[in-house]
């Protein structure tokens, strides 16, 4: 398991994208990630962050 979440920390700082903000979005929006996983890519989850409806 540690392994899966090193890559991904690895992955986030090669495209120059906070692990931990990345991270802790990933296991916020669990939901999106089973129905559009491109979206919750490292390279790919600035924008769909942007996209959500900001909670009020």
């Amino acid at each position: 398991m540690g392994d899966i979440f090193m890559s991904l920390i690895h992955t986030c700082e090669l495209n120059q994208a906070n692990p931990f903000d990345y991270l802790t979005a990933f296991i916020r929006h669990s939901g999106d990630v089973a129905t559009h996983p491109p979206h919750r890519l490292p390279w790919n989850y600035r924008q769909s962050q942007a996209d959500l409806p900001s909670a009020t």
